[in-house]
């Protein structure tokens, strides 16, 4: 790899130390985890260079990895949401072939959560090459892939890492230190033009704070329609309730209880992104809980239903 291969990620230095030690000996799958912005994607992708090898300079930049003829890219087909199984089965031809210029073939899948539960039985099939994944919702993930993957979880950067890689960039010093303040954590956002969580904050703080139960079911609504008006309406609902978790984390030392018990139904919604309940039930689930001042403790048993649902 050139010199200054790995400068532009934002911290994470102990696992860039572990990618490189792992590129000569990969093991039987990697799926980097974490919340948005952290770098997951950006990571991935570098690591799936490494791998490759980038013989005879195919790849250019990260977004030229579908160009590499050892690189199998696991996408959504034109004008769908996710990852059928179909395209996964598609795919199972290449895999089996030699690598033309690599060492090896690598499989890529930029948003493992995307696959359907059929989607997910067929990529156990072609799971001998060493594939690298991405994934936010982890619990869409059956426990047959996640036993067969290195997970590799991504947390939220120092502020100080995030000031330093903005300043190596060209920033001047007093942007820097906003932007690094500003974005908590992610990188990703400390180097975008705006924030990514601006049109959920305002209903999020109403959800977190609000006086009455109408004023939260009147958040989640509005949440909702915001996440249904985008294009991937589960990604929305991801910056969403980050958002929401970010409102309860300010409000946790004046109304303790009643963030617990929102968080609750936060926690929930995260889990049921791209399932068959829409997140805002979960939502609204925990303010009915909230407006009778009932927080629902778990116990040593499995629960098969949301907390916040409990009755």
């Amino acid at each position: 790899m050139p010199s200054g291969f790995w400068d532009e990620v934002v911290g994470h230095g102990h696992v860039v130390r572990l990618l490189q030690l792992w590129r000569q000996q990969p093991a039987f799958s990697y799926l980097f985890s974490g919340p948005q912005h952290v770098g997951k994607s950006l990571l991935a992708e570098k690591f799936v260079r490494t791998l490759v090898g980038d013989q005879l300079g195919w790849l250019t930049s990260d977004k030229d990895l579908n160009l590499h003829p050892d690189v199998v890219m696991f996408l959504p087909e034109e004008g769908k949401k996710d990852i059928s199984v179909e395209q996964v089965r598609k795919n199972r031809v290449r895999l089996y072939e030699k690598p033309q210029l690599a060492e090896r073939i690598v499989a890529f899948v930029p948003r493992l959560d995307r696959l359907n539960e059929s989607g997910f039985n067929a990529l156990l099939k072609v799971m001998e090459e060493p594939p690298v994944s991405v994934a936010e919702n982890m619990s869409r993930i059956p426990a047959t892939i996640l036993s067969r993957t290195v997970n590799v979880p991504l947390g939220l950067v120092p502020r100080q890492t995030i000031e330093q890689g903005l300043l190596a960039r060209g920033m001047s010093a007093e942007e820097a230190g906003s932007r690094s303040k500003a974005c908590r954590g992610r990188p990703g956002l400390a180097l975008s033009d705006g924030d990514a969580d601006q049109e959920f904050a305002p209903w999020a703080q109403q959800y977190a704070v609000g006086t009455t139960l109408g004023h939260r079911l009147n958040a989640s609504e509005k949440l909702k329609n915001v996440c249904d008006s985008h294009e991937d309406a589960a990604a929305a609902w991801s910056q969403a309730l980050e958002a929401c978790m970010l409102a309860l984390r300010h409000s946790y030392r004046t109304s303790t209880r009643q963030a617990l018990i929102l968080a609750q139904g936060v926690a929930d919604a995260v889990a049921a992104i791209g399932g068959p309940l829409s997140p805002r039930l979960m939502l609204d689930a925990a303010a009915l809980q909230a407006a009778r001042n009932r927080l629902c403790l778990p116990d040593l048993y499995p629960r098969y239903f949301p907390l916040s649902l409990t009755m």
